[in-house]
C-alpha cells in the first residue's frame, strides 16, 4: 500500500509538471532593471563581465568623476590591469592566519584576519591585503558645453532618464542640456 501511494504521488507530480509554464528568464531578469531619474552619487551604474568593469555617471560615461568621488566612484578596471608590490620580507600567507574553534569541539579552523601583533604578522597581513590589486585604468567621459561656450556642470543636466538592461548589460542615458536632448 505504501509503495502504491509513493507511485501515485510521483505520477501526479510528473503529470502536473507537463502543464507547467516555462519560465521567461529574460522577463524575470529585466523586471529588476535599474532606472535613475536624478543625479545621485550613490547610484552610479557598472557594467562588466568579471574581467572588465566600467562604472558610469548619469551621462552614461565618466564625465563628472569629481562629483562622484564621495559616492560610488567612477572607474574602468580590467583583469590585466593588476599591480603588486615585491615581497621583500618573504611573508607567507600562513602568517596572516589565526585559529578559531567555532563549534567548541576542539577542532580549529584557520582564517586570515587583520592581526595587530606580533609586528611581523601585522606586516604580513598588510602585504597580502594590498597585493595583488586592480588599478584604475582611467576615465572616459564627454565634455559638455553650454550655448555660451562655458563647460556644463552636472547640475545643468535636466530630464534625466538612465537605465541598465540587466539582460543585455547595456546602459542607456538620456538627458537634456539647455533643452538639447542627449542620448548615450
Amino acid at each position: 500500500m505504501k509503495k502504491l501511494v509513493i507511485y501515485l504521488s510521483l505520477f501526479c507530480i510528473g503529470f502536473s509538471s507537463l502543464n507547467a509554464q516555462k519560465i521567461d528568464r529574460k522577463k524575470v531578469v529585466q523586471r529588476h532593471n535599474i532606472v535613475n531619474n536624478k543625479i545621485d552619487t550613490l547610484s552610479s551604474l557598472t557594467v562588466g563581465n568579471g574581467k572588465f568593469a566600467y562604472t558610469v555617471d548619469i551621462t552614461g560615461m565618466q564625465s563628472f568623476p569629481e562629483y562622484y568621488k564621495n559616492g560610488v566612484s567612477l572607474g574602468t578596471q580590467s583583469e590585466w590591469g593588476w599591480n603588486s608590490f615585491p615581497n621583500t620580507e618573504n611573508f607567507t600567507f600562513d602568517e596572516t592566519l589565526k585559529a578559531y574553534d567555532f563549534n567548541n569541539d576542539g577542532r580549529k579552523a584557520l582564517y586570515s584576519v587583520q592581526l595587530k601583533e606580533p609586528e611581523r604578522n601585522k606586516k604580513a597581513v598588510e602585504y597580502f591585503r594590498v597585493n595583488q590589486h586592480r588599478l584604475q585604468l582611467g576615465n572616459i567621459g564627454i565634455e559638455l558645453h553650454k550655448k555660451d561656450g562655458l563647460k556644463a556642470k552636472i547640475s545643468d543636466l535636466q530630464n534625466i532618464n538612465q537605465k541598465i538592461d540587466l539582460w543585455t548589460g547595456i546602459i542607456t542615458s538620456e538627458f537634456t542640456l539647455e533643452g538639447t536632448p542627449v542620448k548615450v
